[in-house]
């Protein structure tokens, strides 16, 4: 997992929630999943943007990375407790999945 930080005031950030995104990491193509939010569930208080990168277990920290968002899977949700949040990021990553198999 990336969390990004985005120190340019140009930059627009997407509305918050869970999104398909493609990467590119040191100039290699990758898919995955990221979010934006303030991660309700945890008790979260600023905004934060985390991405999993599919397939990928690889050290990212000093790594140039470019994100590109293909497609909002979901709203950001408050959930019950870590163990709801944890099945419904496994239900996304899935949804995800069959979505690049097509």
């Amino acid at each position: 997992t990336a969390n990004l930080t985005i120190d340019s005031l140009y930059k627009i950030i997407p509305p918050q929630g869970v999104y398909l995104v493609s990467l590119k990491i040191n100039r290699v193509s990758h898919f995955g999943m990221m979010n934006i939010g303030t991660r309700p569930t945890l008790n979260g208080n600023h905004q934060s943007i985390e991405v999993h990168v599919f397939d990928f277990n690889h050290d990212l920290y000093g790594k140039i990375i470019t994100v590109s968002l293909l497609e909002k899977i979901r709203d950001e949700q408050k959930f019950e407790n870590l163990d709801a949040l944890i099945s419904q990021l496994r239900e996304d990553e899935n949804e995800i999945r069959a979505v690049l198999e097509v």
